[in-house]
């Protein structure tokens, strides 16, 4: 089974902050609006409880950017709300009052925005403090449950790289990010949305992150 030291995931944790500060810049100039993001958990998990999470954690009905990446370290970067927090952060962001049926008109095209802005965000993480590079592919929105998500992307994935064979194997990890988010104007509301952040990888994909967290660390 493959298992990161406490080491390795603080260092992990370290690139997905650095990720998320990028982010929150970005977000902020995006809006007009100071956007606040922390990251309180980090997981690596199987496929199969990486789902259970999510259905532990939010409601059956998620939505989802998905943007793969390929390259040395390659697999599959997913942007997760659930549907009704989904609309609340379109709310959020556009900073307006709008009736329902607006705000489903441009929740895809939000959440695309928001998705793509975090997920490469954390993708470049990974290119400043390792020796590897990847290309991202263009970002999608989707709806479904955890299963659903987690199992169309990791096979998608497949087509360019081979994240499964068949079903989804058991030691194939996913490393699960909790992710907060609000804006600086409901601190004083202390209302928080939350997401996940999903990364699935194949074991081949995981041995190279290991093999260079090792490196970095060797070099502290």
């Amino acid at each position: 089974m493959f298992m990161l030291t406490e080491l390795e995931e603080d260092a992990l944790k370290e690139f997905f902050n650095m990720g998320l500060g990028m982010a929150a810049d970005s977000l902020s100039q995006m809006v007009d609006n100071e956007v606040l993001l922390s990251l309180p958990q980090l997981k690596v998990a199987s496929f199969q409880e990486a789902a259970r999470m999510l259905v532990e954690n939010q409601n059956e009905k998620l939505v989802a950017v998905r943007q793969n990446f390929k390259g040395e370290l390659g697999g599959t970067a997913l942007l997760i709300f659930p549907g009704a927090e989904s609309l609340e952060l379109v709310r959020t962001l556009l900073s307006e009052d709008m009736p329902l049926e607006v705000l489903t008109e441009l929740e895809q095209e939000t959440l695309l925005d928001v998705g793509n802005v975090i997920l490469n965000a954390f993708l470049e993480s990974f290119t400043q403090m390792m020796s590897v590079s990847f290309e991202f592919e263009s970002a999608e929105f989707l709806k479904g449950n955890s299963n659903f998500l987690l199992d169309i992307t990791s096979h998608m994935a497949a087509q360019e790289r081979s994240l499964m064979k068949g079903s989804v194997a058991e030691h194939e990890r996913a490393v699960v990010l909790m992710m907060d988010f609000k804006t600086s104007d409901e601190e004083q509301k202390e209302h928080t949305l939350s997401g996940f952040v999903v990364l699935l990888f194949s074991r081949e994909a995981l041995v190279i992150l290991k093999r260079e967290l090792d490196t970095i660390l060797s070099m502290l």
